[in-house]
């Protein structure tokens, strides 16, 4: 049962197989130990090289990109009934607007996260998103879709990916006055 921490490989230091893999990319869907990988995913290792751009790892040494309309899926033992918060790195690699969508099986409807990347000087963002567990085993999924980008390459890098038991916040049981604030322009 996971409570708080990187999830199981989580930061991808744990390494595929390189039968398993062509040049960077992941051929197997269960090549990345503890993940299951679907279309077109990519394995990097810091200081890679993508055209003039080198490549850089938030946390240790290796992390994986999504290219268009794939994903990465790990399923996790959780506590039916608690909450839950997932929090990940991700950068762009290409000059385009991605997006993100991240969804707990089963759970409430998936959410779609804009990939930024323009907050920091490492040229990484951090993500959270919070559930509630329907059940005590879930799939947690980040997808990339279709950017509308002819290269399935371009596409974001995720790490460090990590998993936090939340309390809700609870009532307090004193009775609590709304107040509202009116701000009017100066004549």
């Amino acid at each position: 049962m996971q409570t708080a921490g990187p999830l199981l490989n989580g930061n991808f230091e744990l390494q595929p197989s390189r039968c398993r893999m062509n040049s960077t990319r992941v051929m197997d869907a269960h090549a990345i130990p503890h993940w299951t990988v679907a279309g077109f995913v990519e394995y990097i290792e810091s200081g890679a090289k993508q055209g003039d751009m080198i490549l850089v790892v938030p946390e240790g040494m290796h992390a994986v990109r999504l290219g268009t309309e794939s994903s990465i899926q790990q399923e996790l033992s959780v506590t039916q009934g608690s909450y839950y918060s997932i929090t990940f790195s991700a950068a762009r690699t290409c000059a385009q607007n991605e997006k993100l969508t991240v969804s707990i099986v089963p759970g409430d409807p998936p959410g779609e996260l804009p990939v930024q990347t323009v907050y920091t000087t490492s040229g990484w963002d951090s993500y959270a998103w919070a559930f509630q567990a329907a059940q005590g085993v879930v799939s947690f999924v980040i997808h990339h879709g279709d950017d509308q980008v002819d290269d399935p390459e371009c596409g974001p890098i995720i790490d460090a990916v990590a998993i936090k038991t939340i309390n809700p916040p609870q009532a307090t049981g004193s009775k609590f006055q709304p107040s509202s604030l009116v701000i009017s322009a100066a004549e």
